[in-house]
């Protein structure tokens, strides 16, 4: 019976997902959804004893549920949002309301509008300025600009990857000027401010690329690693090294895990001690909203593994994908991320078992084994979408892993342990850093030399 419940469970959550999906890519009326509602209902009541038919149309209604939630998600044209205005030149008065994202050669700035042309409007806008424009978060700014709807590229839907937080205008060629500070959540600025001082403090510790290359991995800014060696990464299939995803959240979790069990903690007071850590990391790192899914997604598989209740994770990954899609049902196309975390954890969930067969013998020192076992099972699920998102095979991706992949837990190690020390002794940190400088060069070194190989990688 419990294993009914679970089927049931499952399929009304695939159900609401499904519904979703539909909407991501077809227009329903929201007259044709009110007849289909009413029919449903109207059948489901006749034939409410029929188990089968009762949880058919019931599915049928989650669906029609979840093409709802999409819709009421789209944008809304009227005079008091900001998207309204696009195609003209306007003045704006609104507030930076995420970190400033920069570039090698601009400075993108997502702003919340409350004033056009000293009228109340509502909504974001996308800043493009110079890279060295000194504006932070909780800048309250008066933006000149002309409002233009985003443009797609030749391969790349940028206006539905915008949409997905809630941005339908770009601002270009804008002209800023600084009114007042401080209007941003004083929690989220405290936390942006230590992130700020943490690369502060590896900017000045590493050489590049090395520190890019640590930024990318701790902190989650991969936008400063140069797009050579952004390129070998992407080759060699160890692109999940540089983004904070499922991948690198699972050899967080592992590495500690296996801390934990080296000094004989009972496994639940080991789960919570790692989700204070999690909670920990997230903070100092922003929150980014790759992080806090992939953090959500693997929380979950390792609860549903404590509990004893691991053949029931799927569950428990379809409600955690539920819950997003409810608060954003956007990011279910959109947001490569979700769908990569998603598939990631499933790969851990159903592959995990055969790979940890396949690499019994390997040591489990700091979690190298546990790390190799799930980085592999993730990679099982995730291939297919990143063929179809970045049209590129690595062939030498196993092997490349099974090399790098050992150096992370002690690159983790040391470069944890170099932060916090660093804090006490800043006049040491250029030594504190040194380990994890050799371990970074040495993954650079192996990864420019297998990128190197004329079979590296196969391109669509």
């Amino acid at each position: 019976m419990l294993n009914s419940k679970a089927k049931i469970f499952s399929y009304f959550l695939i159900c609401f997902i499904i519904g979703v999906g539909l909407a991501s890519f077809f227009y329903f009326s929201s007259f044709l959804l009110l007849v289909a509602v009413t029919i449903v209902t109207i059948f489901v009541l006749i034939v409410w004893r029929l188990n089968f038919w009762r949880f058919l149309i019931i599915g049928i209604i989650l669906i029609i549920f979840g093409i709802w939630r999409y819709q009421i998600s789209l944008p809304q044209d009227s005079p008091d949002k900001v998207w309204f205005y696009n195609g003209q030149n306007v003045e704006l008065k609104a507030i930076v309301c995420e970190p400033p994202d920069q570039r090698i050669n601009q400075l993108k700035l997502t702003v919340a509008v409350y004033s056009l042309d000293d009228k109340k409007v509502s909504g974001k806008v996308l800043v493009n300025t110079f890279f060295y424009a000194p504006y932070q978060y909780g800048d309250l700014l008066k933006i000149g600009c002309q409002l233009k709807q985003p443009e797609n590229f030749e391969d790349f839907d940028y206006q539905r990857y915008l949409a997905k937080d809630n941005i339908y205008s770009i601002c270009g060629n804008s002209r800023i000027s600084l009114l007042a500070s401080d209007y941003g959540d004083w929690f989220l600025s405290k936390i942006f401010l230590f992130k700020d001082q943490l690369q502060q403090l590896i900017n000045r510790s590493l050489p590049e690329p090395q520190a890019s290359l640590f930024s990318a991995i701790f902190l989650g800014s991969r936008r400063g690693v140069p797009a050579d060696l952004q390129n070998n990464f992407s080759l060699t299939g160890t692109s999940h090294l540089i983004a904070i995803s499922g991948l690198h959240i699972t050899l967080i979790v592992a590495i500690l895990m296996q801390l934990s069990l080296a000094l004989y903690l009972p496994r639940r007071r080991a789960f919570w001690l790692i989700t204070g850590f999690i909670i920990f990391y997230l903070t100092i790192i922003g929150f980014p909203a790759s992080a806090v899914r992939a953090s959500l997604m693997v929380w979950l598989y390792l609860l549903a593994m404590i509990i004893g209740r691991l053949n029931r994770s799927a569950n428990s990954l379809l409600l955690a994908a539920a819950v997003m899609l409810l608060i954003n049902p956007k990011i279910l196309v959109a947001d490569v991320g979700f769908q990569l975390s998603f598939c990631a954890v499933l790969g851990l969930i159903y592959f995990g078992p055969y790979f940890e067969n396949w690499f019994s013998k390997l040591p489990s020192t700091f979690g190298i084994k546990e790390s190799l076992q799930m980085t592999m099972a993730a990679q099982v699920t995730t291939l297919p979408l990143i063929i179809f998102n970045f049209g590129r095979v690595s062939l030498i991706a196993p092997l490349v892993n099974l090399i790098v992949l050992p150096i992370l837990p002690f690159l983790m190690l040391s470069g944890f342990a170099a932060m916090l020390l660093s804090f006490v002794l800043p006049q040491f940190s250029q030594w504190l850093f040194l380990p994890a400088y050799f371990l970074l060069s040495s993954m650079i070194n192996l990864i420019n030399f297998f990128a190197s190989l004329p079979i590296a990688a196969i391109n669509f």
